[in-house]
């Protein structure tokens, strides 16, 4: 395999997350609240995968959209990894993005997310060199306005021109799954060959909460393999013939889950580039992700790809 087609091109979305950590709740106006920790790292889909992948070992590029500001110099800096090209387009007339992420025991995560910069990327900010690769993918796709519906279809259409499997990986809209936002989604995946949605997401879009049933009749209407995460319960693989493939995930005592989905995404992604069946290619990416909740933070650097398994 060529240097480039076996590279993985991600754009999208990278910026600072605020973590916050035990707060259940805004403070009351004009009051001030004590949490045990806040702390700053590296977020958004696109540049988490892409660091993800290129700890894989995998040659990645990453184009984003950022803001000349100080929180890009710190964007940098977590970005100066081995493996991996960062394209940080430069918009001096906007700030970059910045998420704030609440978190606390016994809720779901909430975010707050200002878009700045990215909210102005567009296809023709990726550049031609990058689209020569092997993966394209979309990460960050309701935070993108200018990347949606019809250009989301022309950047996808110019890396198939050069042979890449196409990727979509949307996350939530803020706006609901309404119908509009259902037939946007439907739209583009004509012209993707993989789908990585979770569980809510897969519902969001279908209306079907039985992610087995939703991921096989979307994979038919699309002719798209959609990968769907399904947390604890492993991840299941449509394909477009209406073959269903399920791997459970071993049972783990949860270190952490931050990052799992992630993890899942850059595994199964790195595993089709070094020539794995879909099927291998999910097993494998079930494997990783399980090993990465089951590990603290700050080991998960010795956290390896899984060999495939024999068909």
């Amino acid at each position: 395999m060529s240097g480039a087609k076996a590279t993985i091109t991600v754009a999208g979305n990278t910026n600072l997350d605020i973590m916050v950590s035990g707060a259940a709740a805004l403070p009351e106006p004009g009051t001030e609240a004590i949490v045990p920790g806040i702390d700053i790292r590296l977020g958004g889909s696109a540049g988490n995968l892409a660091v993800r992948c290129a700890g894989l070992g995998q040659q990645t590029i990453l184009v984003s959209k950022v803001g000349e500001d100080a929180s890009t110099r710190l964007v940098e800096q977590e970005l100066a990894l081995p493996g991996l090209q960062a394209v940080l387009v430069r918009d001096a007339g906007q700030p970059s993005g910045i998420t704030v992420a609440v978190e606390a025991p016994g809720r779901d995560r909430a975010f707050i997310s200002s878009l700045g910069a990215m909210a102005e990327l567009t296809p023709q900010d990726v550049p031609a060199g990058a689209l020569n690769t092997g993966t394209l993918v979309l990460a960050g796709y309701f935070l993108l306005p200018k990347l949606r519906g019809q250009a989301a279809c022309e950047l996808f259409a110019s890396a198939h021109a050069n042979g890449a499997l196409t990727v979509l990986d949307t996350g939530w809209p803020s706006e609901g799954w309404t119908e509009d936002i259902r037939a946007e989604v439907r739209s583009v995946l004509g012209s993707v060959d993989l789908f990585l949605p979770n569980s809510d997401e897969l519902a969001g879009l279908t209306g079907n909460p039985d992610p087995r049933a939703a991921a096989l009749l979307l994979a038919e209407q699309t002719s798209t393999m959609v990968a769907a995460k399904l947390g604890a319960g492993g991840a299941g693989l449509a394909l477009p013939d209406g073959t269903w493939l399920h791997t459970p995930a071993r049972p783990v005592t949860p270190v952490d889950s931050t990052g799992a989905g992630d993890g899942f995404n850059a595994a199964f992604l790195a595993c089709l580039a070094r020539g794995d069946e879909p099927g291998q290619a999910l097993a494998a990416a079930v494997r990783y992700a399980t090993d990465l909740v089951a590990t603290a933070p700050d080991h998960r650097g010795a956290v390896v790809l899984p060999e495939p398994l024999p068909l």
